[in-house]
């Protein structure tokens, strides 16, 4: 079957609905030829998904901008089916059951690609062939690139040597959204991939140096960077060699941080990076987490002083940062005796889903009574006859991606296995698909003893 038949017989069966088919129907390959599939998640604002290949889990908890890598099928007639995971155990089923001809010698590449809230272009499948037998040796390597971005319009692509301008070099390929190259073989070496804009003539991505090993076979495709920040780009590279995944933003891309003063009757601290005060990080009083401040990737020395002193109270030396990261850096109690303050450092995530609300929780809270702890969310403000969200949550853990229902709720947090031992009561909570949410539980001496801190945190 052709790329645009198995396109067609896919897309026709996609949409953000239940959908459910309960034929048993068997499938049996009509070769022993082997074949190879990858699934690749590239919708920017749906949930995880689950794949099935002939009515068995071949993948779960597949998140945005991961790829399965190559499984080996059997070519002839194979069945697949995609599920989208909702809150709870809930899932829905965006490709239902469908019985594909696989070719041989053909190795398939399924994107999910679009917008799930239906703002650009459709969710749907993008079937994307190449031979099973490449022609990568010790000296060269066979890339294959795909425009995967949804939004995102027409762009000449460039992989040239590091050095070399635009102005100077030819397009490798003219790429309109859910296009593809044929595969190319070129020497092994040190490149660098720019994406032009046609309309405007735009440099909407550049690599900076990247080095392309010998003997791989590459698929490189350009997805949406969900990042908010003004200065990112609006695209990423996912570099797919059949088995693994790694991603390449631009080069000029941020990592965002913030900053949290989770201690207790500490004073206001000014926070210093590399030496120099951060402006917006200075006289930060307690129960305060800045905003997201975008800082240039690389090593940094974070220096916390009580404010207007010189008086140390964190030294972190080397803290990395990477290009596109998301990182929450705050100031926590020890639990050693004598009793300091360090750092708990988070990566955090902050992509949206259009299906529902996410919700990240850390326990900040250093008091030992509450060491480790239940955490409840409820339609009531009893949790009476409730099962906790999350059990024996213990001091500077972090959770992150729960999918939660659009709706109002009560945050209760009690001692671990003692519901009867509460120390946060029946916070009300009101969350909205399509927003992460960040909760920290902290002590809190002059209020009740502990408090959680609910923010906003969407990329």
């Amino acid at each position: 079957m052709n790329k645009l038949t198995l396109a067609t017989l896919m897309a026709t069966s996609v949409a953000l609905i239940g959908c459910d088919d309960d034929d048993d129907v068997s499938v049996a390959a009509v070769s022993s030829t082997q074949t190879y599939l990858q699934a690749v998640h590239a919708s920017p604002d749906a949930p995880r998904a689950n794949v099935w290949l002939n009515d068995e889990a071949a993948l779960t908890d597949v998140d945005y901008a991961m790829a399965s890598g190559f499984l080996p099928i059997n070519a002839g007639i194979n069945a697949v089916q995609v599920d989208v995971q909702l809150p709870g155990t809930d899932v829905l089923t965006v490709v239902p059951r469908s019985e594909i001809d696989f070719a041989e010698d053909t190795s398939y590449t399924v994107f999910v690609v679009g917008d799930a809230d239906g703002a650009n272009n459709p969710v749907e499948p993008l079937i994307v062939t190449r031979p099973s037998a490449g022609s990568a040796d010790s000296s060269s390597l066979d890339v294959q690139v795909v425009h995967a971005a949804s939004g995102v319009g027409d762009v000449n692509v460039y992989v040239t040597g590091p050095s070399a301008t635009i102005s100077e070099s030819t397009p490798l390929a003219t790429l309109g959204y859910k296009d593809f190259t044929g595969v190319v073989n070129v020497p092994a070496g040190t490149y660098r991939v720019r994406l032009e804009t046609v309309d405007g003539n735009v440099v909407a991505f550049d690599s900076g140096a990247v080095d392309l090993a010998a003997d791989s076979e590459l698929t490189v495709a350009a997805v949406i960077n969900p990042d908010a920040s003004e200065s990112a780009s609006p695209v990423k590279l996912m570099v797919l060699d059949g088995t693994n995944t790694g991603i390449v933003h631009d080069m000029s891309d941020p990592a965002e941080v913030r900053v949290g003063h989770l201690v207790d009757g500490a004073p206001a601290v000014d926070i210093s990076l590399n030496g120099s005060p951060v402006e917006a990080l200075q006289g930060v009083p307690f129960k305060t987490v800045s905003g997201y401040l975008d800082l240039a990737a690389g090593d940094y020395d974070v220096d916390v002083f009580v404010g207007d002193t010189t008086t140390s109270l964190i030294d972190v030396d080397g803290l990395s940062l990477a290009s596109g990261g998301n990182y929450s850096v705050l100031a926590v109690l020890t639990t050693a005796s004598p009793l300091a303050i360090e750092p708990l450092v988070i990566e955090d995530k902050r992509r949206s889903v259009a299906t529902s609300a996410i919700l990240n929780v850390v326990h900040a809270a250093g008091n030992p009574i509450a060491e480790s702890v239940d955490v409840y969310l409820t339609a009531n403000a009893s949790i009476e006859g409730s099962d906790p969200a999350l059990s024996a949550f213990s001091y500077k853990d972090s959770i992150q991606g729960i999918y939660v229902a659009e709706g109002d709720y009560f945050l209760t947090i009690t001692v671990a296995g003692q519901p009867d031992v509460v120390a946060i009561d029946a916070v009300p909570v009101s969350v909205q698909n399509g927003i992460v949410y960040s909760a920290i539980a902290i002590d809190d001496a002059s209020g009740t003893g502990f408090s959680v801190l609910l923010a906003d945190i969407t990329d």
